[in-house]
């Protein structure tokens, strides 16, 4: 009983590390940018990156998605995107602190 208590300890620590990992590793880059990567590609493709959305509608005919990021000094950043009917993003608005000093927009050229 002991040695199965032992092992299902070794077994399940290193998967409570990883999770610790990825909880506390910042992004490489803003969130703004990383959407901004997205632009002209589908949205469920960054949903697949980022999960499902804080806020999901209708807007403009197409979609409007919001994620807030509150963690990584990123507190009060909020990126939205902007999708045409067909689903693919076409404009990433996001807050002050969330992407490059001056900027607030990314659109595609169709835009």
């Amino acid at each position: 009983m002991r040695t199965l208590r032992l092992l299902l300890l070794l077994a399940a620590g290193p998967l409570f590390v990883g999770c610790a990992m990825l909880d506390d590793t910042p992004p490489d880059r803003p969130p703004s940018l990383i959407a901004g990567g997205y632009v002209g590609k589908p949205l469920q493709e960054l949903e697949m990156r980022w999960s499902e959305p804080m806020e999901l509608g209708a807007a403009a005919g197409g979609q409007k998605a919001t994620w807030r990021f509150d963690q990584f000094n990123f507190a009060g950043c909020s990126v939205t995107v902007h999708t045409d009917a067909g689903g693919i993003i076409r404009k990433v608005d996001w807050t002050p602190g969330c992407g490059p000093k001056g900027t607030a927009t990314i659109t595609s050229a169709a835009e």
